[in-house]
């Protein structure tokens, strides 16, 4: 009996025998990665999420958040996570641009009727079917799709039509856009998001385009003068994880995390809309001014790039399965 108490005090002392009634409890730390400031829509959601999830887990699930761009661009930032270097991110559909590109359709020019078709497409079986290529080649799941508005551009001139773009330097993220700006006659080019206020105010690049939330959270209002309403791609913030991480979490912090990271989705989407037409309304007041343009000639335009680019370049009927979705 004293040999089984001896034994059982050194287990103790060693940590490897825990007193009657505490359970063995770890705290998992893992780090997300946004390239947007913190003001914007989706940071402060991760933010929300981060706060719930610790509190619901009893602060077992510990993420770290690192927004701003401050751990690199997507270029960085998504095989960091497909290694498990990272465990989250959270930017633009940049997963169609940078790891699926037979997908990338899936954020162009006029293929949604609208904001709720583009939600349906990317939350139903399509959006489903792209989750599970990126997990079989690169180890990445979608696991949220969020509000965040249309794309519109903002520039140092008005621009109400396609002719409107001749000569001037734009900053883009895919090459489908690219191939449409050239047709404009403006000269298009790919930068990280990081880069882009800096390049905007030295003139590096004329104009650029990106949701209204984003061009606020940015401040891109102080270094552009016009904004034009084109409305010309329907975007969505794609949150990813890393898929080994994810397996690994107990189905208990596995229901935290996924739980707590739709609640803060839900908040994400309400507060979105409810912000678009203030946070245009405050860009004026800071002296931007709002072009109506000739949204028709825009999608005349567009439409026959988008249609040869997507027979060329993606996933074949990738257009037609969209269309299902309206």
């Amino acid at each position: 009996m004293k040999s089984f108490l001896r034994v059982c005090y050194i287990l103790t002392v060693l940590g490897l025998l825990l007193p009657v009634g505490q359970t063995e409890s770890e705290t998992i730390k893992f780090t997300y990665s946004g390239e947007n400031p913190p003001a914007t829509h989706s940071e402060l959601a991760i933010v929300r999420w981060q706060k719930a999830m610790q509190k619901e887990s009893n602060g077992e699930l510990d993420m770290a958040v690192f927004s701003g761009g401050v751990l690199g661009g997507a270029d960085v930032a998504l095989p960091q996570l497909s290694a498990n270097e990272i465990q989250v991110h959270c930017a633009g559909p940049v997963v169609v641009h940078h790891l699926a590109r037979e997908y990338q359709c899936m954020e162009s020019e006029f293929v949604y009727a609208d904001e709720a078709h583009g939600f349906r497409t990317w939350t139903g079986p399509l959006g489903k079917e792209l989750s599970r290529k990126l997990e079989s080649q690169f180890n990445v799941t979608i696991i949220g799709v969020a509000s965040r508005g249309a794309r519109h551009y903002t520039s140092n001139v008005p621009l109400r039509t396609p002719a409107d773009f001749k000569g001037l330097k734009v900053r883009v993220t895919n090459p489908l856009r690219i191939e449409i700006l050239k047709s404009f006659g403006a000269l298009p080019a790919p930068l990280s998001f990081p880069e882009l206020y800096g390049a905007l105010q030295t003139g590096v690049f004329d104009a650029e385009e990106n949701p209204i939330s984003t061009i606020w959270g940015s401040k891109f209002y102080e270094v552009q003068k016009y904004i034009s309403l084109t409305g010309h791609v329907q975007s969505y913030w794609v949150i990813s994880a890393n898929k080994k991480f994810l397996d690994s979490l107990s189905p208990q912090h596995r229901k935290i995390f996924m739980d707590t990271l739709n609640e803060s989705l839900v908040w994400q989407n309400s507060t979105v809309q409810a912000d678009i037409e203030k946070q245009l309304k405050m860009m004026e007041d800071k002296g931007m001014i709002v072009i109506k343009p000739d949204i028709a000639a825009f999608q005349k335009a567009a439409e026959p790039i988008v249609r040869k680019y997507a027979s060329e370049k993606c996933r074949p009927g990738l257009l037609d399965e969209i269309a299902k979705y309206k």
